[in-house]
């Protein structure tokens, strides 16, 4: 009981110490962070709109920095029983801070996990770099893809769509589930490392 009160407590004051320094770190290096993306994002979003050709997309600065995205239909499409015509361009835009969110967390957990030295961090946080990469893939680009389709067919049937049962993407991880996923991932790779630990140890034996 004592030692895992001790180990609760050392992660408390390790995410003391260390969420601050994340957070000047995303304040200060996060737009570059964003625009290292901005390739993945344009290349999912592509995928996510088969139907769309991408015109733009980047980041743009209004009250706040947002991902910001222009579409344009290359086909007739049916949406809500209507026929958009092709060549309709839809903007849509989602703030930049929701890509910061999952290195943030990610980072979090192998700073104040308990792990014996900063080889082992160093290790788990090598190991977290594919699910930030999941993570990325999944979150801005299908947002703003669930954005667009959700633009469309409001526009179309205000009416329909308010009372429709479909949760879009967007509200999902505006809801809570961009912090879910990224607890998720962060012990998926914590896994991960326990299963590379156990591999080496049976190795050496």
């Amino acid at each position: 009981m004592s030692a895992t009160r001790s180990a609760v407590t050392g992660i408390i004051l390790r995410l003391l110490f260390w969420l601050p320094v994340l957070l000047w770190a995303a304040w200060a290096w996060g737009w570059y962070y964003a625009d290292f993306w901005l390739p993945v994002y344009e290349r999912v979003l592509g995928w996510a709109l088969p139907d769309f050709a991408v015109l733009h997309f980047g980041i743009g600065l209004g009250s706040e920095y947002v991902f910001d995205t222009q579409v344009v239909t290359q086909n007739a499409l049916l949406v809500q029983g209507q026929m958009l015509p092709a060549g309709l361009t839809v903007d849509a835009s989602t703030p930049m801070y929701a890509a910061l969110i999952h290195p943030l967390v990610l980072g979090a957990a192998v700073l104040v996990w308990p792990l014996p030295g900063w080889r082992k961090r160093g290790v788990r946080l090598l190991l977290s770099l594919p699910f930030l990469l999941l993570l990325e893939a999944i979150d801005v680009p299908l947002v703003l893809a669930s954005s667009v389709t959700d633009l469309l067919s409001y526009t179309l049937d205000p009416v329909a769509d308010t009372a429709s049962w479909r949760v879009d993407w967007t509200r999902v991880m505006d809801g809570g589930g961009r912090f879910a996923l990224s607890l998720a991932m962060a012990f998926a790779a914590a896994q991960l490392h326990r299963r590379l630990d156990r591999f080496v140890l049976a190795r050496k034996d």
